[in-house]
């Protein structure tokens, strides 16, 4: 059987837990989404809010801090692309930034492009490495869609659980925000500007301010819930693998594991005819045309954009796939 790139976790708990939401009065927003929120405040951050996805808690965010035509942003060259598109609907300038030998921001980089019209810089942590900021004059966000733990220096940090997360949702996603204010003012917008706890029917509650539709259901949190009672088991057992992969081929670490090689197409290829998926994940975004489609002048990413390759970390491999990954690597 082939070895992937990416495979949900979701062991029979998180099924049974979904399939017990669905058998509930109310499956959309309900009581399994509170309790999601706080079980994350507990082990995570506060103030939490759920959401259904990673993208829908960056909007919440941008939105937040109430972001425009004209302001600049900050962002790593190297990120999904999810990141910064909804930046780009709000008419921000999109200011990338460098990256790291790990594909991490580059704060150096990001130091250097600071102006009066910075509003934010956005903080990406991939592949489940959290990238610490150093203090900055502008509010941090942080893209957090591939990490799940504490952060520190972050006004608004933002969680995924989409299928190819450490914890899956299927889909879905988490706004932690420092304070409780912006934390109340996204807890409406969630909802289209509805406050669904004023106590009276939906419809007669008054509208101040326009928000989207972006509630996670009782089905998502359900699994959210007991995915979140095992993270710690699963990103161990991923460190194990990556302790692994460290030992007998080196590389940077991260899930998926990151290794830089100067015959990327070559070892791809290699991999392949073993059944082993390997893979990019991400480009740069200063390429795609709503970007502006050119190639900018950051070195590292110019250096690194042949080199990077993503070999498989995840909760349905075992020991013996990664030594059996690691022996095809070495071999000639």
């Amino acid at each position: 059987m082939a070895i992937t790139l990416f495979h949900p976790f979701i062991n029979r708990k998180i099924k049974l837990a979904s399939y017990k939401a669905l058998g509930q009065r109310i499956i959309g927003e309900g009581e399994n989404v509170k309790k999601f929120e706080r079980l994350f405040e507990k082990k995570i951050g506060k103030y939490a809010l759920a959401v259904n996805s990673g993208t829908s808690a960056l909007e919440l965010a941008y939105h937040l801090l109430d972001l425009k035509a004209g302001d600049e942003v900050i962002v790593p060259v190297f990120t999904c692309t999810a990141t910064n598109i909804p930046l780009i609907r709000r008419g921000v300038k999109v200011v990338f930034a460098d990256i790291t030998d790990e594909l991490l921001l580059d704060f150096e980089d990001v130091k250097r492009k600071i102006t009066p019209k910075t509003r934010a810089v956005v903080n990406v942590h991939l592949f489940g490495k959290y990238n610490k900021a150093p203090k900055l004059p502008v509010p941090i966000i942080g893209d957090s869609a591939q990490y799940v733990g504490k952060t520190e220096g972050e006004l608004f940090t933002c969680y995924s659980f989409q299928a190819t997360k450490i914890i899956t949702t299927v889909d879905g996603g988490m706004l932690v925000c420092k304070r409780k204010k912006d934390y109340e003012r996204a807890r409406l917008l969630r909802w289209y500007g509805i406050d669904r706890e004023a106590g009276k029917p939906n419809i007669e509650v008054n509208i101040k301010e326009a928000g989207y539709f972006f509630g996670m259901n009782n089905i998502d949190a359900s699994m959210g819930i007991e995915g979140l009672k095992i993270v710690e088991k699963l990103k161990n057992q991923r460190k194990e693998f990556q302790d692994i992969y460290k030992k007998e081929i080196g590389g940077m670490g991260g899930s998926p594991y990151l290794i830089h090689t100067k015959n990327r197409k070559g070892l791809k290829k290699k991999l392949a005819l073993k059944g082993i998926e390997s893979g990019l994940v991400h480009m740069r975004n200063d390429t795609h045309t709503v970007f502006g489609g050119k190639k900018q002048n950051l070195p590292k990413m110019n250096r690194l954009e042949k080199t990077y390759l993503f070999l498989p970390c995840h909760n349905r491999m075992t020991i013996k796939d990664v030594k059996y990954i690691c022996r095809t690597i070495k071999h000639d």
